[in-house]
């Protein structure tokens, strides 16, 4: 909208700002989570690695992406609400 020349006040700037890396965090938090369980996965399967106890672990870690979604939206709403408006 800058671009435009739509004026902005500082507030809306700060709150685009977080937005922008709340959806950044969203979209990133859950590739880093579900690397770490996948990697072991492919890296048990190339050398044939027994993994017995420790695939239930890995389907623990993969449940977590959807948490970890719902908590960085749910922390933006928190942090937007409460501010008191300047």
């Amino acid at each position: 909208l800058v671009r435009f020349g739509a004026a902005q006040n500082q507030r809306t700037i700060k709150t685009q700002r977080e937005l922008y890396l709340m959806q950044v965090l969203q979209g990133f938090l859950p590739l880093a989570i579900l690397s770490v369980p996948l990697g072991l996965i492919i890296i048990g399967a190339l050398f044939q690695i027994s993994m017995n106890f420790m695939t239930l672990i890995l389907t623990v870690l993969v449940w977590a992406c959807p948490s970890v979604q719902a908590i960085v939206q749910l922390r933006f709403i928190r942090q937007s609400t409460f501010k008191s408006p300047e």
